[in-house]
């Protein structure tokens, strides 16, 4: 015996609500969606705008204020960050905002010379 259940289709709509994404999302997103396309001019770039820009400057300007040890460091840290994230193959998914981070811990450092001294 088959049983056979009658329904009313209802007329209701739908809608899904937008949802407005950060910034940081949206970041996150464009720096995903770089993998195909340009993974191999993300690792140049970030290699060389830290190892032979940031990292040169901030030491430069870390020696001619003082030479702290914990400066040199810190300088230090940020260029093994975005080497070490590059030389592990990682997507851009993190070697662009670890390019990013890098250069903010440079900036932090330059600033924090001027403050010690």
């Amino acid at each position: 015996m088959s049983y056979t259940i009658l329904s009313q289709e209802k007329a209701f709509k739908h809608y899904e609500t937008a949802t407005k994404r950060s910034a940081l999302a949206r970041f996150l997103k464009w720096a995903e969606n770089q993998d195909k396309t340009n993974h191999v001019s993300w690792v140049g770039i970030s290699v060389t705008l830290m190892s032979a820009v940031l990292f040169p400057l901030t030491m430069a300007v870390v020696l001619l204020n003082g030479a702290s040890f914990e400066l040199i460091i810190v300088a230090m840290i940020a260029l093994v960050l975005v080497v070490v994230t590059n030389l592990a193959a990682l997507p851009t998914k993190y070697t662009i905002p670890f390019l990013f981070l890098g250069g903010l811990i440079d900036l932090i450092a330059i600033i924090s010379t001027f403050l010690i001294r």
